[in-house]
């Protein structure tokens, strides 16, 4: 059975490179839509995983779209404006080199730094793959892409950062603290703490998350989203491993970008209650940069 499935992920793989420009991230029945920028999406339903708890959605990657149309409506454009032909753009998750289109990336990541070593690594190589890097996550995606061959500008930041524009809410703080679990431990971090006040990013609700942040003295979260939501509106965080071990990588990329290089996470949950906050960091710079390097390129024409 396990050559099977080997042999299975490397046929989808070899189809998915192939007919890259014809599909939508790693998944052969999405089919990209012509002339049109065709935003990457995860469908964790084509998977048949039960990791999002039942859930269509996770936050972090559903703030792509929210982001995206912000962007594009201050150019009176959307995600369905005609375009002369059918492109692709990347924008927040760990998403770069996650799959085979040649597109257009504005703040993606890299999930983690053991990428190199996986054996379909060489086929997101220039020139087998040709990415537009307008801004990646963090200074640690960058490393890897330039290593990889591609050109990618020092312009950092995860564009969830983004979010204040969007929408922001002046509440108070009725919350002391808040816990946002990784999607992959929330049922079994809420079996263990039923009294706790937390918050799942099993949604595209987005309103309803940043209102438990802003109104919440403190976060501890071992989600990234939540992480970086809660430094987009100012409330001190804390990083806690959680029950499943968090690959570190994609937290110090974000963490690096923000100039922050002294970072401590929590081990155990006590120890986060007993942890001071990371210190909050301008995101001003980041924003501006973010905002300067948005491709509407991409839609000219």
């Amino acid at each position: 059975m396990a050559v099977i499935r080997k042999i299975k992920r490397i046929i989808k793989t070899l189809y998915c490179y192939i007919f890259a420009d014809k599909i939508i991230a790693y998944y052969p029945s999405v089919k990209a839509k012509d002339h049109r920028v065709n935003l990457y999406d995860y469908h964790p339903e084509l998977e048949k995983n039960t990791r999002f708890n039942g859930s269509r959605w996770n936050l972090g990657d559903s703030l792509g779209f929210v982001v995206t149309s912000y962007m594009l409506k201050k150019k009176g454009l959307s995600l369905d404006s005609w375009v002369s032909k059918r492109k692709h753009f990347n924008c927040i998750g760990s998403n770069v080199f996650a799959s085979f289109q040649h597109s257009t990336i504005w703040g993606g990541g890299i999930l983690s730094s053991d990428f190199e070593r996986r054996p379909r690594s060489f086929l997101f190589k220039y020139p087998l793959s040709r990415f537009d890097f307008r801004a990646v996550r963090g200074p640690l995606t960058r490393e890897i892409v330039l290593r990889f061959g591609h050109k990618c500008p020092e312009i950092y930041g995860d564009p969830a950062i983004l979010m204040p524009f969007i929408y922001n809410p002046k509440l108070e703080k009725i919350h002391d603290l808040l816990v946002i679990p990784q999607y992959k431990t929330e049922i079994e971090f809420r079996q263990k703490h039923p009294d706790l006040f937390v918050v799942s990013m099993n949604t595209d609700d987005y309103k309803a998350v940043i209102d438990a942040i802003v109104s919440s003295k403190k976060v501890i979260a071992s989600s990234l989203h939540a992480i970086i939501l809660a430094d987009a509106y100012g409330v001190p965080s804390v990083l806690y491993r959680g029950l499943d071990k968090v690959k570190d990588f994609k937290y110090l990329d974000y963490y690096y970008s923000t100039g922050r290089k002294d970072i401590t996470f929590a081990e155990t949950f006590e120890e986060a209650l007993n942890m001071e906050p990371i210190k909050l960091p301008d995101l001003r710079p980041l924003q501006e940069g973010l905002m300067k390097s948005f491709p509407y390129d991409l839609w000219e024409g």
